[in-house]
């Protein structure tokens, strides 16, 4: 797969334009259209940015042999967890909030690559957590939606 399917996949996957993505790193988005069709290519600052922004590293976009498996994620095991009740482990070495030190259930609301929202609940008051997947090491389900 070559550097302009490539663009062009990721690009869809994360659901933007070519003209949101054109401003998110400096360029027009004829040049992007430009990279996309392999008129053109971009230089290696452009390419990094690029990377930054479709979280690709630049070694797996420029290279050729690489195919991407570019799906729609709405049926991602995480967003199976959407509902349930689960316990949520972190990397304590970077993480400090210890307000989030609640040894209890959280129900997750939402969840993707990159962020969990949960509703934890605190004696009678609900509080909407928005955590960062990063610092979570596991995720163990403990009840199931009935």
């Amino acid at each position: 797969m070559v550097i302009g399917e490539k663009i062009t996949e990721l690009r869809k996957k994360y659901n933007y334009t070519q003209e949101n993505l054109a401003e998110k790193i400096g360029v027009t988005r004829q040049t992007l259209s430009n990279w996309e069709s392999n008129i053109t290519s971009p230089d290696l600052n452009q390419a990094s940015l690029l990377c930054k922004e479709l979280k690709i590293n630049i070694n797996d976009l420029l290279d050729n042999e690489l195919e991407l498996d570019v799906k729609d994620n709405s049926n991602n095991i995480l967003n199976k967890l959407v509902g349930k009740k689960v316990i949520l482990n972190f990397d304590y070495d970077n993480y400090y909030d210890m307000d989030i030190e609640y040894q209890g259930k959280v129900k997750v609301l939402a969840i993707d690559d990159e962020f969990i929202k949960v509703e934890v609940i605190k004696g009678k008051q609900k509080i909407n957590k928005l955590i960062d997947m990063n610092l979570v090491s596991s995720i163990k389900v403990i009840e199931e939606d009935k």
